[in-house]
């Protein structure tokens, strides 16, 4: 069997300047129909999930960030409070508009995996951050008492699937460092092996 560990590569240093970028468009991002919102460079696309889950994770681990990367990401949390409080309405519209898109993305790459194992084991590593931040938005989505019931299905039946295809209780896929910000239970998706 093929290790996979740790076959994604994490940047720090990218990953605090995308929240910190990401946060700054926020508005009007938000307020706009396009899912994907414009970065500078070769920045991750800006989606309100891809914020969240780097806000999530760089907050658990942030005594690996420098002291001014620290200070970068309490301005980036700040901002995005700024536009929970401020822009309600348009925020949650995004959360649900993302969530609809990235249900879509996670079963197109569980099509994939499907196929077979040795695809599987080259396309799932990276292709299940899909389903981390389809974590993160369902976890805001019920801090702001918007997660519909049908939403809830989808994603027990999008967990169903992943189990079908690969199989539970591996080794955690990203980086390690990442770890301590996905845990097990909770990101049980991330602790797998591949049918090869």
């Amino acid at each position: 069997m093929t290790s996979t560990h740790s076959v994604i590569r994490y940047d720090l240093e990218l990953d605090v300047r995308a929240a910190e970028a990401m946060a700054e468009r926020l508005v009007p991002y938000i307020y706009e129909a396009e899912l994907y919102g414009p970065m500078p460079g070769s920045l991750p696309k800006l989606t309100v999930g891809g914020l969240l889950m780097r806000v999530h994770r760089l907050t658990i681990i942030s005594e690996l960030l420098k002291p001014e990367q620290r200070e970068t990401m309490k301005r980036t949390r700040e901002k995005l409070e700024k536009v929970r409080k401020q822009w309600p309405v348009a925020y949650e519209g995004k959360i649900l508009q993302e969530l609809k898109a990235r249900f879509t993305s996670v079963e197109q790459m569980i099509n994939e995996c499907a196929e077979g194992g040795r695809i599987c084991a080259e396309i799932y590593p990276s292709g299940i951050e899909k389903r981390v931040i389809t974590e993160v938005l369902k976890d805001e989505a019920e801090r702001l008492a918007i997660m519909t019931s049908e939403a809830r299905a989808i994603l027990i039946r999008i967990d169903t699937r992943i189990r079908q295809v690969v199989k539970p209780n591996g080794e955690f896929l990203w980086d390690p460092r990442l770890q301590t910000a996905y845990t097990r239970d909770k990101f049980w998706f991330l602790y797998v092996k591949f049918n090869v």
